[in-house]
């Protein structure tokens, strides 16, 4: 049972945490907790005098985050905990904070929240020049996932195919929807033009398929269940720092700024116009080559080194 081994594994998580942080012979000068539960970990072993300072740093939030009741109580039990007594609350993205005001009245007692982005290492990331790229080819990254918007990715290719009969599209990753989207491909008559490579465990050969791509996708679904709507989604970022321009929804917050910046181009969630998007784009070599500068220009400033000096600097001053 797949919700008894999550359990488990928060419990072998808090275990670690607090058997590797509690043998400490030195007091941890500033612990940060990539979610709520382990923030709140952090606290404990701030009571017990093995933590000075900690901090939260919020990679996704959801209001209805499990359907178990007991298990969704707990986490905005915890969450509440946390931006009661954090010294800090770090979020991915403004959109986390206007989620907690809808969620609760008491954030007059909140700790300070600002915003940190997720990074990449945007140098260690290859830079391939527009004559070295495959010039039709299109690549995923990612879990393979219903909400991930593949179904419309591949019922738009064949049109994107039409006019240009030399597209692919690489999906790297896994997931429980690959079964689904490889009978797809084969119902649509495509899978010639689709290449499954799987989780690639070498990040450094994904980031380099990424580089020789033309154009990466993120055509997320439009749920209100899904945490994208307050996510900084990863792959974006990894996009960017190959040079990428992108077809992407609206839905995560960053895709406004994107598109402000012409370093992607928004899609409604929709095989038409997802494929009218990509031909445009494919079309027009000097919008693709702008676009890939302004990827690499914005990519820059969310390398990981220059994200948390960042960080650290607004939060320093804040203790």
């Amino acid at each position: 049972n797949w919700k008894l081994a999550e359990v488990f594994f928060y419990i072998k998580d808090a275990l670690y945490t607090l058997l590797w942080v509690g043998t400490q012979k030195e007091k941890v000068d500033l612990y940060i907790g990539s979610d709520n539960f382990t923030a709140y970990l952090g606290l404990l072993l701030k009571k017990w005098g093995k933590v000075k300072k900690v901090v939260l740093y919020t990679i996704d939030y959801m209001e209805n985050r499990f359907q178990n009741h007991v298990m969704n109580y707990l986490y905005h039990y915890f969450d509440e905990s946390c931006l009661k007594e954090c010294s800090i609350v770090w979020n991915v993205s403004p959109a986390i904070q206007e989620a907690r005001l809808r969620t609760t009245s008491k954030q007059k007692r909140w700790t300070k929240q600002i915003v940190v982005p997720l990074g990449m290492w945007h140098k260690r990331i290859p830079k391939r020049t527009f004559g070295e790229k495959n010039r039709h080819q299109l690549v995923f990254l990612g879990h393979i996932l219903e909400k991930q918007g593949l179904d419309v990715v591949l019922e738009g290719l064949p049109r994107v195919v039409e006019k240009f009969p030399k597209a692919r599209l690489v999906i790297l990753g896994t997931g429980p929807h690959e079964e689904l989207l490889k009978e797809k491909a084969k119902k649509l008559k495509i899978e010639r033009y689709v290449d499954f490579r799987g989780y690639i465990v070498d990040h450094r050969l994904a980031e380099n398929i990424l580089a020789e791509s033309m154009i990466g996708v993120a055509m997320y679904k439009p749920d209100p269940s899904s945490f994208t709507y307050h996510a900084d989604p990863a792959k974006l970022k990894n996009y960017l720092s190959a040079r990428l321009p992108i077809v992407l929804t609206d839905v995560p917050p960053i895709s406004i700024e994107l598109a402000r910046q012409k370093c992607a181009v928004i899609a409604k969630y929709d095989r038409e116009d997802f494929a009218k998007k990509t031909i445009k784009l494919l079309r027009n070599e000097k919008t693709l080559k702008d676009y890939e500068k302004n990827a690499d220009r914005f990519a820059a400033k969310f390398d990981w080194d220059t994200v948390f000096t960042e960080a650290l600097k607004k939060t320093v001053i804040t203790f």
